[in-house]
């Protein structure tokens, strides 16, 4: 992470000439709301006649699930509650866009 962060800061330095600094956890919790974006965005469009609130709540089951994962079997890796709501945040984001683009199309739910 750090050199991609390094990465990042000298580029936008070097095109705006102004300092940039984003923590790592600001980009962890950043990364996990665009990872569920798309998720909630195509589960939406592949699941035309199951409610919108519906494919939300699959996938908030699926970070639940991740999240379980770590704690049960990967010793080196820590469940957290942040996780599950940043990723339930970008499903959201994710149903809501299906939403404006397919407004007035969707077969009713």
């Amino acid at each position: 992470m750090g050199r991609v962060q390094g990465f990042g800061t000298r580029l936008v330095h070097d095109l705006t000439g102004t300092s940039w600094h984003v923590s790592a956890r600001l980009a962890e919790r950043g990364g996990n709301v665009l990872l569920f974006v798309p998720l909630g965005l195509l589960l939406c469009a592949a699941l035309p006649r199951v409610p919108r609130w519906v494919v939300w709540a699959i996938c908030v089951a699926g970070s639940l699930g991740i999240e379980a994962t770590q704690a049960l079997f990967l010793p080196n890796r820590f469940p957290s509650v942040v996780d599950v709501v940043t990723n339930s945040t970008g499903a959201a984001i994710g149903v809501g866009l299906h939403w404006l683009l397919t407004r007035g199309r969707r077969t009713p739910g």
